[in-house]
C-alpha cells in the first residue's frame, strides 16, 4: 500500500527519503526498502541517484543539533531498527556491543542531532530495549547443519545407545582466557542478542565430557587441540 506523501511534512519526507537511501547503503534490498515505506515502484532508484550525485544530505532536512531537540517518532523507531537483528560493525564500528555511545554517534551522524548517554539510555528504555549480556556464537556455526543434527541425527543415537546399552556423552571445553568476557549490549526486552566471535584464541583449557546417565570426567591442559 503506498503512502500519501501530501500528508507529510516537509521534514517528514526528508527524513523518508535519507532513511530509505541509508537503509539501502546497509545492504537491504530496494524492493524491502520499498515495500516497508509504501513507496513507488521506481520512487528509491530517483532518491538513490540524487544521493550518488549530490550526497545523501541532498534527501535530508537542514540538521538541527543541540541537546533540547526531541527526535521524533519516526527517528526513534529508525534507531530500534538498527539495534534489533544488526551488529554495529555493519555501521562501520570496530565490535559488536550496542553501547549508549555507539547510538549516540550514529544519531549524530545520521541526524544531526547531539545527545548524551543518558539521553539516549532514556530512549532505548522507551523503545522497550534493556542492556542485556549476549550470548557468545562463533562464526563458524553452521545453524542449518545444527538443525539437521537435532531433527535427524540425534533422534538416531539415542535409538542406537538404547539398543546396545551404551552412553551418550556430551563434551565441551572451558578455557582460562586472556581476553575480557562480554559486556551488556542494548536489546529489545526478552529477546537477547547473539554477538559473533572468532572461536580461535590461546588459552589453557579444561575438556569434560558428562553422560545422560550423569557420569562426569574432565581433563585440564595447555596445547590447543
Amino acid at each position: 500500500m503506498k503512502n500519501d506523501a501530501r500528508k507529510l511534512s516537509t521534514e517528514e519526507q526528508h527524513l523518508i527519503r535519507k532513511i530509505a537511501v541509508q537503509r539501502v547503503h546497509d545492504g537491504e534490498s530496494a524492493a524491502e526498502v520499498t515495500r516497508s515505506f509504501g513507496l513507488g515502484s521506481r520512487t528509491i532508484f530517483t532518491w538513490l541517484r540524487l544521493a550518488r550525485e549530490k550526497g545523501i544530505e541532498a534527501l535530508a532536512p537542514k540538521a538541527r543539533t543541540g541537546r533540547n531537540r526531541t527526535l521524533s517518532n519516526l527517528e526513534e523507531q529508525e534507531i530500534k531498527r538498527w539495534l534489533i537483528g544488526r551488529d554495529p560493525r555493519q555501521h562501520g564500528f570496530d565490535f559488536g556491543l550496542r553501547t549508549r555511545q555507539i547510538v549516540a554517534d550514529l544519531i549524530l551522524e545520521r541526524f544531526g542531532v547531539a545527545l548524551s548517554p543518558s539521553g539516549v539510555g532514556k530512549i532505548l528504555h522507551r523503545l522497550g530495549l534493556t542492556p542485556q549480556k549476549p550470548l557468545r556464537r562463533a562464526d563458524e556455526r553452521d545453524e542449518k547443519a545444527v538443525q539437521e543434527w537435532v531433527d535427524d541425527v540425534y533422534p538416531k543415537v539415542k535409538k542406537y545407545d538404547k539398543k546396545k546399552g551404551a552412553e551418550i556423552f556430551w563434551l565441551d571445553e572451558a578455557t582460562i582466557r586472556s581476553d575480557d568476557p562480554l559486556q551488556r549490549t542494548w536489546s529489545e526486552k526478552g529477546n537477547t542478542p547473539v554477538v559473533t566471535t572468532s572461536g580461535q584464541r590461546q588459552a589453557i583449557n579444561a575438556i569434560s565430557a558428562l553422560s545422560n546417565k550423569c557420569g562426569f570426567w574432565y581433563h585440564v591442559f595447555d596445547v590447543k587441540i
